[in-house]
């Protein structure tokens, strides 16, 4: 039957349906304006025939469209399409020895796309459904009545078809995540913690390095585009989970590890005092070891967080109190009291006696090292021997009348330990309480160090005694862990194994040569040469492509130097705008950047200079005029020394005096590259 013809005939039957009419299980509620689907209902406006089934009680919408050569079901329980079936399609609807037959497609989407047609018609099965037909109907003789009855089931198989194919949409994806997530983790595992990415000028070193600081840090950057990374770098920055430092010829060990420096003067009052500082890479190592902490949240690190919290609780309680010009005692050992006199601007207390001028000062560094060693204030039967053992210093009665007052607190408060903005100082102390279980059993966040340029620096000078620290068997957790007095805090140090370290290294750089060789055992080096296969490379111009030209010139200085002296391709990189017209940017590449290159690495030598970009940059003068030279040396050979030039085609710059008659930057470039010039 004509597929047209076949719908029309079928909504003719549904139409002579009466309400309460009964067909086995199903009954026919009535018509109906509803419409499901989206948007709004894909069939709004068509009427629509309402089936309930009596056991289950669920309910399917029936509706044909003549003018389409429709029938489509859905469902109330979903409020969705079950299955909107297009009778001309012959995967849906065949006619074969006078009869009508009505498929199953197995074309189906669950959750947000399609499902691939094995997998539905696997869900079929696992129903037990194994034909695809759902009807087959007479064209002479129609039964209707079967046919309702079979789209009715249809549509009941279809519903649950859909579930479980959701399910197991959903199982998937969970599976997949786990899998990416094991995957992930399996590559951050196989990343050196210590790398070097080493290569001549321009060939992309600090670029990758922003990219593998991401990756190392968990983010996936192969979907991002540069902006979006750039903006997920600048972010972790800013949250201080990646660091970026530079070496040079004035770093030292105390701005990378630790140093004395001096403390400011809050105001014309206070002295100019020193205090021992940590650098760059202490710092990141207390707050990578900091976080593995706060995951692993054991009982020592716990009781020093809620110190520091109750510290901070305390401190507003004392500068409301002084706020509102009230005196403020606490207790000392031997049952007196002293007086609170003022916060620093540093966050300490400042304590003194009734009527005294003299005042006493007690920072909460020393105070947290008090209470994580001494259990009880009561059993304290030496003040100055005991505190002093821990913190050294005088000012033990201040020590114990201010932590005796902080003590106090937790009778009256329960203390958490919250998300909260801690002090430096804190971490330092919950570091130090923790052991090789701490960093054993739990991983952290990741932290990267990234130094640039880290050739530049006195590597054995910055390093100092760390330099073995940073080997992976070393780092604190592992079985070979080592630890350091520093020289200056006197406190242990160790690597977390959570800081990665990332350099650069500029090869054409001349203090190469005198990178350490213990650096060179502790870090894995990834060369980063010159590559002729980018697509920005991918432009014409004199007659070339780009990536040409770059090679040219790098074979010419490998021939003349070596490898570690070629010229990076970001040099000659252009955007889809600047291909369009190379020129501009690569005449201000070549003097900007590539010939101040070859000066350096040629020391000057112009003749070199010219073997490598030809006569059209480098001009040579000769006159063998012995009348320039002073009298009494005029038989010398100076006067045989060729004098070179470069040629310099921008507008406006002295050398362009050197240009040749009717040459120019793109001649200049077809010299280069060995062409014959033609007018």
């Amino acid at each position: 039957m004509e597929h047209k013809k076949l719908s029309k005939e079928f909504q003719e039957y549904l139409d002579s349906l009466n309400t309460g009419y009964k067909n086995n299980n199903w009954v026919f509620i009535g018509k109906t304006n509803d419409a499901f689907g989206s948007p709004g209902g894909s069939w709004q406006g068509k009427e629509g025939y309402k089936f309930k089934e009596e056991k289950s009680n669920q309910e399917y919408l029936l509706r044909s469209i003549p003018e389409n050569g429709y029938i489509v079901l859905e469902s109330y329980s979903t409020r969705r399409q079950v299955y909107n079936m297009d009778l001309s399609k012959t995967t849906i609807h065949q006619s074969k020895n006078n009869k009508s037959i009505l498929l199953e497609s197995y074309t189906m989407t669950a959750g947000k796309g399609r499902v691939k047609k094995q997998d539905v018609k696997d869900a079929f099965k696992n129903l037990g459904v194994n034909s695809n037909q759902i009807a087959e109907i007479s064209d002479s003789n129609p039964n209707w009545a079967d046919l309702v009855e079979s789209l009715l089931t249809w549509a009941n198989h279809r519903e649950r078809v859909k579930k479980l194919l959701k399910t197991t949409s959903k199982v998937m994806k969970e599976e997949s995540k786990e899998e990416e997530k094991q995957t992930r983790e399996e590559e951050l595992n196989s990343l050196p913690l210590n790398q070097i990415f080493f290569g001549p000028p321009g060939t992309g070193k600090t670029y990758h390095t922003v990219n593998e600081a991401l990756k190392v840090v968990g983010i996936d950057t192969s979907e991002l585009t540069r902006t979006q990374i750039k903006q997920e770098f600048d972010k972790k920055l800013k949250e201080g989970q990646i660091v970026f430092t530079t070496f040079h010829q004035s770093m030292s060990y105390e701005e990378f590890i630790e140093g004395i420096k001096p403390v400011d003067p809050k105001d014309d009052e206070e002295i100019l005092t020193y205090k021992v500082e940590p650098g760059v890479f202490k710092r990141l190592s207390i707050e990578a070891s900091f976080n593995i902490a706060r995951l692993g949240m054991s009982k020592e690190v716990s009781e020093t967080l809620d110190f520091s919290n109750l510290y901070d609780m305390f401190i507003e309680e004392i500068q409301e109190k002084l706020i509102n010009n009230e005196e403020v005692k606490i207790k000392t050992k031997s049952g007196g009291t002293v007086l609170i006199d003022s916060i620093s601007q540093q966050g300490n207390i400042i304590i003194k006696h009734h009527n005294g001028t003299r005042t006493y000062t007690v920072s909460k560094p020393r105070l947290t090292k008090l209470q994580s060693s001494i259990t009880s204030l009561d059993n304290v039967s030496n003040i100055n021997d005991e505190f002093r053992e821990v913190i050294g210093g005088s000012n033990s009665s201040a020590y114990w009348s201010v932590l005796n007052a902080i003590k106090q607190i937790t009778k009256r408060v329960k203390v958490k330990t919250e998300e909260k903005t801690y002090a430096f100082e804190d971490k330092v102390e919950v570091v130090k309480k923790m052991n090789k279980v701490d960093f054993t059993n739990v991983k952290g966040k990741n932290y990267v160090l990234i130094v640039d340029e880290i050739n530049r620096g006195n590597v054995s000078q910055i390093f100092g005694e760390l330099i073995t620290l940073i080997e992976a068997d070393k780092r604190l957790g592992k079985d070979e862990a080592l630890e350091v007095s520093l020289p200056y805090s006197k406190e242990k140090f160790g690597v977390p194994p959570n800081l990665y370290i990332i350099g650069t290294m500029n090869t054409a750089d001349r203090s190469v040569e005198a990178l350490d060789t213990a650096l060179r055992r502790r870090f894995s080096f990834t060369e980063m040469p010159p590559r002729y296969d980018l697509s920005g490379l991918d432009y014409e111009f004199a007659g070339v492509k780009g990536f040409e030209i770059l090679r040219k010139i790098n074979r010419r200085i490998e021939k003349l130097l070596d490898r570690d002296h070629l010229i990076g391709h970001s040099y000659f990189l252009l955007n889809e705008e600047e291909k369009l017209n190379p020129e501009p940017k690569l005449l201000d590449s070549f003097y900007r950047n590539i010939i101040p290159l070859l000066q350096e690495y040629f020391f000057g030598d112009y003749a070199k200079i010219g073997a490598v970009l030809g006569n059209g940059f480098v001009y040579t003068e000769n006159e063998n005029d012995q009348a320039d030279f002073a009298t009494g040396y005029e038989n010398e050979d100076f006067a045989e020394k060729d004098i070179f030039q470069i040629i310099d085609y921008r507008s406006d710059q002295p050398d362009n005096q050197y240009i040749q008659t009717e040459m120019s930057f793109e001649k200049a470039i077809r010299l280069l590259m060995n062409q014959t010039l033609t007018d």
